[in-house]
């Protein structure tokens, strides 16, 4: 019986509620509205169960507010009067307002009556019985639909979407109990299609071993690229960042793209392994040496070279022994051939110099080699190279010892590169003596007594000859000199000297003491042979020849002298000097009457062809 009863209170509500709609499909009241309604509210309990707070009753006058919450109920307002049986046509809006049954927002009905019913199955009835429901029944073909889309009372399409708030904050750290932190965070909103960078930083708060980040993609986001690069298993990221020390911080970066509305979340996980370490420092020195001297010096010269050890090592070495023999080609003053300085200990980075003199001793190139050796280090050497060269040059003149005056007298001047290195800008000068003169010097400047030649360059070992004819009128002994110059400055001289040698000119006078004279009686004949030239004579020979009429007896002067028969030959005279005189005496007999004719000869080695003179002498 009770159950009748409800029955048939339902559907006396619902035949209400299908009147109350017809009669205002304007959205507000009319005269023909003069259906009491009920403004007391609904109160709730903690169940959300909705029971009236008082029976029903006219409209009171106003209505109560609506009430948006189980909260913020009011007591019902207190009976004045009844309301009338028609609400006031002037004010339909602020009459729907205050005469809308009270409910929470999310157990109103989402539709108007002519909208398609939409009853999701897990909300409770809309109002309280006495409020005539504003949605009708669902259809038994009515199937849920969670949750349903917003909608006006009139059904219009939905003015704009309205995202849900976020369950998490934009940014979140995970500290992790096994010594490690991973903070991460994105924007607050990306717009759709986009891509957003998802940053997380892992920092050690211990030193850690195994570290390993993993998050897990949402729904909605694919994933673009990572920094640094994570192993990708479906929708789940993993870095394996290895051992971290404390306090290191890795960070990362995921670049996603946003492909759905709605809250995306990523979840991140993390786990490392607290590790304690052990150690030893492992270290080795390592010698390095460098020698550093002049590259270029003469015989003579002093060779200083400086030997820099240093240690490039991670720790110190001991025992460093510095050991250079001495070259060949050098001498040190402690006449040691081989020269040890002990250095000691060399800490990591620190240098110790030592310095040598040497003096160069020999031409040619010298190799200088320094060994450094040390208790727990690897022996090192390093070498320095000298050349001991010289810059020099020599030159030489030869001609003719001797040479008549009036002739030519041919000269050669070979100038040679003696040194190691070129000589450049060369200039050979021939200076002839006054007493003589330049016939020819070719590929000479010839400027008065003066025959110079100019080179570009001579080399080593290299040899240049000039080519020079003097001649002289002068007799005498002249020195010929020649100079050699050049950039370098390896200035050289040579000379040449030439006797000039003048001629000889022999005259020869014979006198007799008696003419005439009788047979029987003696005459002497005096014979002056002179050296009237300007050179020596040699091999001045005197031959003097008695006719019949005479009868040489006996000979003397300045040179002996034989007769044989009818000729006296005197012996030869060397070295006869200019304006030197000779004199001969021959004395004879008169043997028979006529004109005897005494002829007197003299030749030498300048006079291949004699000089003859003869003497008369009358014998009666």
């Amino acid at each position: 019986m009770r159950n009748t009863k409800r029955v048939l209170t339902s559907l006396l509500l619902l035949c209400t509620t299908a009147m109350l709609w017809v009669g205002c499909s304007s959205g507000c009241y009319s005269s023909a509205c003069n259906q009491p309604c009920d403004p007391c509210p609904a109160v709730c309990d903690n169940n959300d169960n909705y029971e009236q707070a008082c029976p029903p009753r006219m409209c009171p006058e106003p209505c109560a507010p609506i009430v948006k919450s189980c909260e913020q109920r009011d007591p019902c307002p207190p009976v004045a009067k009844p309301c009338e049986p028609i609400c006031n046509p002037c004010e339909p809006q602020q009459q729907i307002a205050r005469c809308e049954p009270i409910c929470p927002p999310r157990c109103e009905p989402p539709c108007p009556p002519r909208c398609e019913p939409v009853c999701p199955p897990r909300c409770e009835p809309v109002c309280p019985p006495s409020c005539p429901p504003r949605c009708e029944p669902c259809p038994p073909r009515c199937e849920p639909v969670c949750p349903p889309p917003p909608c006006d009372p009139c059904g219009q399409e939905p003015l704009c979407k309205v995202l849900p708030k976020c369950a998490y904050p934009s940014h979140n750290e995970l500290n992790c109990v096994d010594g490690i932190t991973v903070s991460a965070k994105n924007p607050e909103m990306c717009l759709l299609g986009e891509q957003y960078p998802l940053e997380f930083e892992v920092k050690a708060c211990d030193d850690v071993c195994n570290v390993v980040v993993s998050t897990n993609l949402p729904e909605g986001v694919s994933y673009m690229r990572s920094q640094p690069e994570a192993s990708v298993q479906g929708r789940t990221l993993t870095w394996n960042f290895g051992s971290m020390k404390k306090c290191q911080v890795i960070a990362a970066r995921v670049w996603l793209k946003c492909e759905c509305e709605g809250e995306l979340c990523a979840c991140f996980c993390a786990s490392a392994q607290p590790v304690r370490f052990c150690s030893l420092l492992c270290a080795k020195p390592i010698l390095v040496c460098h020698k550093c001297g002049p590259e270029e010096c003469k015989p003579g010269d002093p060779i200083n070279y400086t030997v820099t050890v240093t240690n490039r090592g991670s720790c110190t070495a001991t025992g460093v022994v510095l050991t250079d023999p001495v070259p060949d080609g050098l001498e040190h003053s402690s006449g040691l051939r081989t020269l040890t300085y002990n250095l000691g200990c060399l800490e990591p980075c620190q240098t110790k110099k030592v310095s040598m003199c040497f003096t160069a001793c020999k031409r040619g190139e010298v190799c200088n080699t320094a060994t450094v050796t040390a208790c727990n280090a690897e022996p090192t050497s390093c070498s320095a190279k000298c050349l001991v060269c010289a810059e020099c040059a020599e030159c030489v003149k030869v001609g003719p010892k001797e040479v008549q005056i009036g002739r030519n007298a041919d000269y050669q001047i070979i100038v040679t590169n003696t040194g190691d290195k070129p000589l450049t800008d060369i200039v050979v000068t021939d200076y002839a003596p006054s007493a003589t003169s330049i016939v020819a010097a070719n590929g000479a400047r010839i400027c008065g007594n003066q025959a110079v030649w100019r080179m570009k360059q001579l080399n080593p070992g290299e040899k240049a000859t000039f080519n020079i004819t003097l001649t002289s009128c002068t007799p005498g002994c002249f020195t010929n000199r020649v100079s050699m110059t050049n950039c370098q400055g390896c200035n050289v001289c040579c000379e040449y000297t030439t006797r000039w040698r003048g001629r000889p000119a022999l005259t020869m006078c014979i006198n007799d003491t008696a003419d005439p004279i009788c047979i029987g009686d003696p005459t002497s004949y005096n014979i002056e042979v002179t050296n009237q030239g300007s050179e020596s004579d040699h091999n001045v020979v005197l031959v003097l020849r008695f006719p019949p009429e005479i009868t040489p007896e006996s000979v003397s002067g300045d040179v002996c002298g034989s007769i044989s028969g009818q000729t006296v030959t005197f012996q030869p005279y060397n070295n006869f000097s200019p304006r030197q005189t000779i004199r001969y005496r021959v004395t004879a007999r008169g043997k028979a009457s006529g004109d005897g004719r005494v002829i007197a000869e003299v030749s030498s080695d300048s006079i291949k062809k004699p000089i003859v003179q003869q003497e008369s002498t009358i014998v009666n």
